[in-house]
């Protein structure tokens, strides 16, 4: 095994799954993750890649900020690329299926989408402020 996990499996799945879907995913999902994990991620990514895998792994409140900015600086990094096969394996899980399928609508759908777009921008202005931070990992 010769790639590059600044986090034990566990943990790094647990840090994804809480990303994406609030919670500690099922130990089935982790075990899934492990596997994935050691083949789809086995090279070791480039030096921009394993410095943003390093400081998230030691700042764990950086991924949604970096993960957003990354959709415009970096958008086939090997963490966004870490997170979509998560979102898979918790999509593809039954008990974790729910969180991925539409829930019925309000009056109210309007006002949270543009909440959440608003959030979306602030995440990524605090990406984007972040990232030179990053930037000295490599260093």
């Amino acid at each position: 095994m010769n790639g590059f996990y600044p986090l034990p499996s566990e943990e790094e799945g647990i840090l994804y799954a809480r990303y994406l879907v609030g919670r500690v995913p099922p130990s089935g999902v982790l075990q899934r993750w492990a596997e994935a994990r050691i083949l789809l991620f086995d090279s070791p990514p480039d030096a921009a890649d394993a410095a943003l895998l390093s400081f998230v792994s030691r700042h764990a409140w950086s991924l949604g900020p970096l993960e957003a900015a990354c959709a415009w600086l970096r958008p086939q990094s090997e963490m966004r690329r870490r997170l979509l096969v998560m979102a898979a394996l918790l999509e593809a899980a039954p008990e974790g299926a729910d969180d991925f399928l539409p829930r019925q609508t309000d009056l109210l759908t309007v006002p949270k989408l543009a909440l959440l777009g608003l959030a979306a921008g602030v995440r990524t202005l605090a990406g984007f402020l972040l990232w030179p931070l990053v930037g000295r990992e490599r260093s």
